[in-house]
């Protein structure tokens, strides 16, 4: 998922300041109440803006879009109670169902229009790229971003006050899933101008039209949802709220748990031999991606010996099985297990070729080549990496890996929050980072994308004509087969190269109360859904 750029560290600090006491007009539910224990705070409940996993949790708790996906993955209509698709699959046309904001108007057709036009007239907003032809491809959403068209131009238009009409450039086969992630949300335009830099800081400057809404945000402490009156599915809601306690330590929220004031809890490493045979435990693997990316100005990384070496040397099975032990599993490419189904009905991954294995010998060989290349005897690397889990573990694991493999070797440590983390990786001031990936929808091109020579996240500055060649094509090809092989070519063009080193998928371990049912956990977009939880007391 996307990091984090400028305007959020304004936006935490005025968090900070606004919302340390923000309680809407409802000071909490009553009744069946879930309590969640969450290792990370929201950071916007703006829709234009959020990019992390908390934020788009409570966002689509308490907004739907469109679209939203079942507990398997499938897309199923949210606010959109039927669409048709042109024969030429250019445009989508949407009928919205008879729902309300939980201050009664009427959700409109404008209502997207307006939220469309603003997220992709907004340079700080970093998911607008997906609505360019990176995404949804809808029509003229580059030129409107560049300027030069007017947004009233973006090819997203209400017809009348309940169908909404979308008009596309190309195909896009993931259309309908795009329409379940955030940044697609509808937003009130009165409610918007009414609130201005306001909007999305504190409950009260919050407007919900989902399963819930939010009533209080003690920054750092609690986030608290009630059940929502006005939405359109009320009677399907099975729960009175929702509460979120921030404890950034899991061995704390583990104890909340036990004494019965926490129903749900997300383990660390440390913790899952304790609790592995609970029947409350859990594990679920998770779509994020771990992967090594390489700085290319080292002039040592920039050696695809040395690079190979590098990834032949860490055995990942015994990370995933043996250190983190909480669902992970090696990877096999760049493109993680369980993103995305092909036109063969299978998985990408059972598709496509396995690109990356451990041969410890192999490496020895290639280092000792890279080395030769290089005219030196001895490499030093700085690796960067957040000092929380799982990059913790994974790095002190993949330390001893390559330092007690690769003769010559001295890996410097350089531990640092997360936010640290990313911006380090902006002003590429790092040799290796040890980061990490989130899929923003269900198809390859979510990671595939990063290596092109022009994405902005690309920090490492790979750059293939080869690959770029291959990777273009997939935008201009039609038939579904042809650019799954696309896709298949690409991949493999980057893992050759070495381009980034994967080093392993991350899974979920947490444990959940018994009594409560219904939450459902996703690889792609929002990471938690809420709307079918249900309580037995």
């Amino acid at each position: 998922m996307r990091k984090l750029s400028k305007v959020f560290v304004l936006l935490l600090l005025s968090l900070a300041l606004v919302a340390c006491s923000g309680k809407g007009k409802d000071e909490g539910a009553k009744g069946k109440i879930v309590t969640f224990a969450k290792e990370n705070d929201i950071v916007s409940m703006d829709s234009r803006y959020a990019t992390d996993g908390m934020s788009f949790e409570i966002i689509a708790a308490t907004t739907e879009g469109l679209m939203t996906v079942d507990k398997d993955g499938n897309v199923i209509p949210a606010l959109a109670e039927s669409h048709t698709i042109s024969d030429d699959k250019l445009t989508w046309t949407f009928k919205l169902r008879d729902a309300q904001w939980a201050n009664g108007e009427k959700v409109t057709a404008h209502d997207f229009v307006y939220a469309w036009q603003e997220a992709n007239t907004n340079p700080d907003a970093i998911y607008n790229y997906l609505f360019t032809d990176d995404g949804a491809s809808v029509v003229n959403a580059a030129e409107v971003q560049d300027g030069s068209k007017d947004k009233k131009e973006l090819g997203a238009i209400a017809l009348d006050e309940t169908t909404l009409e979308v008009k596309l450039t190309k195909p896009v086969s993931f259309f309908d899933s795009l329409m379940s992630f955030p940044v697609f949300f509808p937003l009130n335009e009165k409610f918007m101008n009414e609130t201005g830099d306001q909007f999305g800081l504190t409950p009260e400057n919050t407007l919900a039209n989902g399963p819930f809404k939010l009533v209080t945000w003690e920054k750092g402490s609690k986030v608290s949802l009630v059940k929502n009156d006005t939405y359109w599915d009320k009677d399907n809601v099975k729960v009175d709220g929702l509460d979120f306690n921030i404890i950034a330590e899991a061995s704390t929220a583990v104890l909340d748990f036990e004494s019965g004031s926490t129903n749900f809890v997300k383990l660390n490493s440390d913790l899952i031999d304790k609790y592995k045979d609970s029947e409350e435990f859990t594990s679920v693997l998770e779509g994020y991606l771990w992967y090594f990316m390489y700085n290319l100005d080292n002039e040592f990384l920039a050696n695809a010996n040395i690079r190979q070496a590098l990834s032949l040397s860490i055995d990942r099975a015994q990370l995933a099985d043996n250190v983190l032990k909480d669902g992970s599993i090696a990877t096999e490419g760049f493109v993680p297990v369980g993103l995305a189904t092909g036109p063969d009905g299978k998985d990408y991954r059972d598709s496509a070729d396995a690109h990356i294995k451990t041969d410890k010998e192999e490496a020895k060989n290639l280092w000792t080549q890279g080395k030769k290349d290089l005219g030196v005897e001895n490499i030093k690397i700085r690796l960067l990496f957040e000092g929380s889990d799982p990059a913790k573990p994974a790095a002190e694991f993949i330390l001893s890996e390559l330092t007690s493999n690769l003769e010559g070797l001295e890996l410097e440590m350089v531990s640092v929050p997360k936010e640290n983390r990313l911006e380090m990786q902006k002003q590429k001031d790092f040799d290796i980072s040890l980061t990490r990936w989130g899929p923003d929808y269900a198809d390859p091109t979510t990671y595939l994308s990063l290596l092109t020579e022009n994405s902005p996240y690309n920090y490492g500055k790979y750059n293939s004509a080869a690959y770029n060649d291959v990777y273009g094509k997939v935008a201009t090809t039609f038939d579904l087969d042809a650019r799954w092989d696309l896709l298949k070519q690409a991949e493999k063009i980057a893992m050759d190269d070495m381009a980034v080193t994967p080093i392993f998928q991350v899974g979920g371990a947490s444990l959940i109360s018994k009594n409560v049912t219904g939450l459902e956990t996703h690889a792609v977009g929002v990471p938690f859904i809420y709307k079918n939880v249900t309580f037995t007391e």
